[in-house]
């Protein structure tokens, strides 16, 4: 795990500007969060990521996408929800469904529920 105050210290040097757990920087319309120590997911999903530099490790696609689709249920975030469908429509052929359906349903239903919807809505409006 990385220390947050090593992160603040990095993301500063680099322009971003921290909003609460989130990283911004103005050119590019990308968040990055330093969430806390305790993961939210499969560590079976956790990704390690290779750079030049070194590696981190990242949340698994599934269980970024339940992320964002609990903030938008239960947050109303309509940005979370932008995320879940564009992460939906851009890892289509490599999401594991049938794992986010399992997590999703033993969580909550109306999580559950918001996953079929927007799954759906992926499908019917995001494809030719």
């Amino acid at each position: 795990m990385i220390r947050d105050d090593l992160a603040r210290s990095l993301f500063d040097r680099l322009g971003f500007k921290r909003e609460g757990r989130h990283y911004y920087v103005s050119e590019m319309d990308i968040p990055i969060e330093i969430p806390s120590d305790t993961l939210e997911g499969s560590k079976d999903k956790v990704i390690k990521l290779i750079t030049p530099e070194g590696y981190c490790y990242v949340i698994g696609i599934d269980d970024l996408i339940l992320d964002r689709l609990r903030n938008a249920e239960y947050w109303t975030d309509a940005r979370s929800l932008e995320w879940a469908r564009y992460l939906i429509y851009s890892q289509f052929e490599s999401i594991d469904l049938s794992y986010m359906r399992e997590v999703a349903l033993r969580e909550d239903s109306k999580l559950a529920a918001r996953l079929e919807q927007e799954y759906l809505w992926v499908t019917d409006h995001m494809f030719d």
